[in-house]
Order: C-alpha cells, then structure tokens, then sequence
C-alpha cells in the first residue's frame, strides 16, 4: 500500500511491508529517513476507497529501528520499521509548509491561559499534543493566543483531527486549523516560520 509520510516539515513517499500487531515496517523513504528520526513520530497516511469516495487515514507513528536486510520474496531490502502510537482515524493531509517550533523560537500557543505543545505548524493550521480530559472534541471551535516574539494574536481553531494515545488514553493528538477572518496572523506567523526555517538549515537539522 503506497503511503504519504509526514515527519515535522517533511513530506515523504513510502510503501508498506508488513504490519504485526503494532509493529509496521514500511520501504525506506523518499527522501530517506535518517538517524536523526530515530525515537520521533511521524503520521503514516494513505488513501482508501470509501462508498466510492477516496478517503485518506493515518496513525501517528514512532521510528524504532533500521532494518538492512529486510526479506521480501524476491530480494532483500532496506526497511523501516515503526511502533504504532494511535488508532487509524481519517487524516486531512496538508502539505503547506510546516515546522516544529524549537523551544528558543518565540513562537507558541496558548489555549485557555495554557501553553499548549506544539509539534508543528503552518500558516495553515497546527498540531498539538494534549494530556487531559478537557481536550477539544472534534470539529469544535475553540480561541487561542498565537504569540510571536511577545506579541498576542488572538484567533480562532477548529480541529481537524484528533486521535488518542493507544496505551495513554489521557494523551490526545489534535491536528487544527486557523478559522482567524482577517487574517492579520499570516504575515507575522509566516516571517517566523521562515526564521525558523533558516535556523534549523544553519544548525543542520533540516536538509
């Protein structure tokens, strides 16, 4: 099954190999997956026929390991292999430019009065992890603080998606997007993005 891959602010192709309960292995990646994903998640999506309709799903994903001589029937391969983190949900793939925020970035989000975890975001939208029983439920609108460098841009999100840790029913993911009518984000939260674009490049942390 062919896969779209997102991995901070990376968007890759893959295929699947084989599924074992929780465990997946999957053909390394274009472009590849490295070390340096090794112990991250990544959302594993894909595209399947649904009354007719196409309809994309994913699950949020850790990398465990690198496998160099993965058998298939004919040859051996290099694979990837993969713990699963959350239950398959239907998943809106955005392929707008999106980053994770490094903790010196001056960038963050506040949703009542607290600092949510981000783990990327776009002009578009964003992903948050959120532990609790207050979570927003799904298509819910809720406001939030968008602060950049000290600066408080107040604006609405609507959630997109959201799934629920396997072994930590406590543990949300929520994907949501930016409902702000003027818009008068954009231009702020895009000069930031691209200044944190330029950092990670310097520091090496994005090819």
């Amino acid at each position: 099954m062919p896969l779209d891959i997102i991995d901070q602010s990376s968007h890759m192709k893959s295929m699947t190999y084989d599924v074992i309960n929780r465990r997946i292995i999957i053909a390394q990646t274009t472009p590849p997956l490295t070390k340096y994903n090794l112990n991250r998640e990544v959302f594993l999506t894909f595209l399947v026929k649904k009354d007719g309709q196409p309809t994309r799903y994913g699950v949020q994903a850790k990398v465990t390991d690198f496998i160099t001589n993965y058998r298939l029937a004919s040859s051996e391969v290099t694979a990837v292999g993969l713990e699963q983190k959350t239950r398959l949900d239907t998943y809106d793939l955005r392929l707008d430019y999106r980053v994770r925020p490094p903790a010196d970035s001056n960038l963050s989000i506040e949703r009542k009065g607290q600092r949510l975890n981000i783990i990327d975001i776009s002009v578009g939208g964003f992903q948050f992890s959120y532990r609790g029983k207050d979570a927003p439920e799904m298509k819910e609108e809720f406001k939030i603080a968008l602060i950049i460098d000290e600066s408080f841009l107040r604006t609405p999100a609507k959630v997109l998606r959201l799934t629920t840790n396997v072994s930590d029913p406590n543990l949300h993911y929520v994907g949501a997007k930016f409902m702000g009518g003027s818009r008068d984000y954009e231009r702020s939260l895009t000069r930031k993005i691209l200044e944190i674009q330029r950092k990670l490049i310097i520091d090496g942390k994005l090819g």
